[in-house]
Order: C-alpha cells, then sequence, then structure tokens
C-alpha cells in the first residue's frame, strides 16, 4: 500500500483545541496541583503544548508502556520515577483506542496512591473502545485507521507534520474524519 497523508485537522484547529482544552482542565481541576503523566512517544508533541498552555502549578514525568500478547492475554507493563501517592494526576496519551492500555494505567496509578487519575486524549477512536474507560478531554475524535503528523507516526514517519492527517492509499478521496 502506497500510503499518502491527507489534512484532516490544520495546526490552527490543534492549537485551538490544545488552549480549550487546557482552559476545561484548569476549570475543572480548579487550578489545584496537577501531576501531568504524559505516555510517550506518539503525544510528546500534544504534551509539550498542554503544557504550555496550562497556568498552574504542575509536575510533570513520563511513561511509557509495553504491551503484548501472551499467549491471548495482554501484557502491559509501565514506569514512571515520579511519586503520585495522594496526587490529582492527568494521564496526557495521544491515541485512545481500545482503552485496554489506559485501563490499566488507570487502575495501576490509583492502586500506587494516586487520588485521582483522569485521561486526556488529543485523539478519540470511540468505534474501536473494548473497554469502558472514561476520557474526560478529548481534542479531536476520529474514524480513520492511521492518523499521522504533530507527533503522532506510522512506521516512524510523519511525526514532523505540523497538522494531523489521516493516512490513505493514493487515488482515495474520503471526506475529514
Amino acid at each position: 500500500m502506497h500510503e499518502q497523508p491527507v489534512e484532516i485537522h490544520s495546526s490552527a484547529e490543534i492549537a485551538g483545541r490544545v488552549k480549550s482544552l487546557a482552559a476545561s482542565i484548569l476549570e475543572d481541576t480548579h487550578s489545584h496541583e496537577l501531576t501531568i503523566l504524559g505516555v510517550l512517544e506518539d503525544g510528546f508533541v500534544f504534551l509539550s503544548d498542554l503544557l504550555r498552555a496550562l497556568e498552574a502549578p504542575l509536575r510533570t514525568s513520563f511513561l511509557r508502556y509495553d504491551h503484548r500478547s501472551l499467549g491471548g492475554v495482554q501484557d502491559i507493563s509501565f514506569t514512571t520515577p515520579v511519586d503520585i501517592k495522594g496526587r490529582d494526576c492527568l494521564l496526557v496519551e495521544a491515541v485512545l483506542d481500545t482503552g485496554v492500555p489506559q485501563e490499566y494505567l488507570i487502575k495501576q496509578l490509583e492502586e500506587r496512591g494516586a487520588s485521582r487519575v483522569r485521561l486526556c486524549v488529543l485523539l478519540d477512536k470511540p468505534d474501536r473502545r473494548r473497554t469502558q474507560v472514561e476520557v474526560e478531554w478529548k481534542a479531536f475524535e476520529t474514524h480513520e485507521d492511521y492518523v499521522v503528523g504533530y507527533g503522532l507516526g506510522f512506521q516512524e514517519r510523519w511525526r514532523e507534520l505540523p497538522y494531523l492527517a489521516a493516512l490513505r492509499r493514493a487515488g482515495d478521496v474520503r471526506g475529514k474524519a
């Protein structure tokens, strides 16, 4: 398949949504100190823009999770160096797809003593959900299979695009997501 990125959300649209999300997060959290946990890799651009838009006391850390199937069972592991006991945590993720990794992360963070864990995502793909994980803040909803740009990559390509684009086969002219 020869893929071509087709813009679905401009850099101006993204910037507007990030500012709106930051305002909503600040309103809902009453500007209390938050611990922001950014999930690597795809969410790094979204996270950096969101952090700059949040005008509140913050602690920031990153986590990375690894998930693989072992005999039909998902094995998910993650690490974060930050102590989250008693902290209000915001998990910032690029894409919410099946919800399985996010549900696991939220449960594990709560078990490690986080007072509250909420989820903020750049892209929500509700059609693909396999869990009841709740997303408090989302920038965009999409039904596209593959979205690239703004830090999102496919086979480590297209992360540098300043906009979000759907990957389409050459000649596919579907409309916006």
